[in-house]
């Protein structure tokens, strides 16, 4: 079942997608440098799970280009491709933002 998001949310209730948001700042700040090989590895399950609390309150649907943009982050950390995966972290999160407004 899908969320829709008829009228805008009552002041004080989260923003689609708030919990993958917080992970995308998160490991947006973990890849200011380079991260060993378990510290990417980290990072991607730390996504995953933001992807998972995503989809258990029913945003993905409403934050769809991120979420793919954030898988995107999550297999370019596994292969220890880190530039690539900073990219699409940024993509996110500008994708995130655009939804705020």
């Amino acid at each position: 079942m899908t969320r829709q998001l008829d009228a805008l949310p009552y002041p004080g209730i989260p923003s689609p997608g708030l919990e993958l948001r917080r992970a995308v700042d998160s490991a947006l700040a973990a890849l200011l440098t380079p991260p060993t090989a378990a510290a990417a590895r980290a990072l991607a399950d730390d996504l995953l799970g933001a992807l998972a609390r995503t989809a258990a309150a029913g945003d993905t649907c409403l934050v769809l280009a991120a979420a793919e943009a954030v898988g995107q982050a999550r297999a370019h950390l596994v292969a220890g491709r880190g530039v690539e995966a900073r990219a699409s972290l940024v993509a996110a999160r500008g994708l995130l933002d655009r939804r705020e407004r």
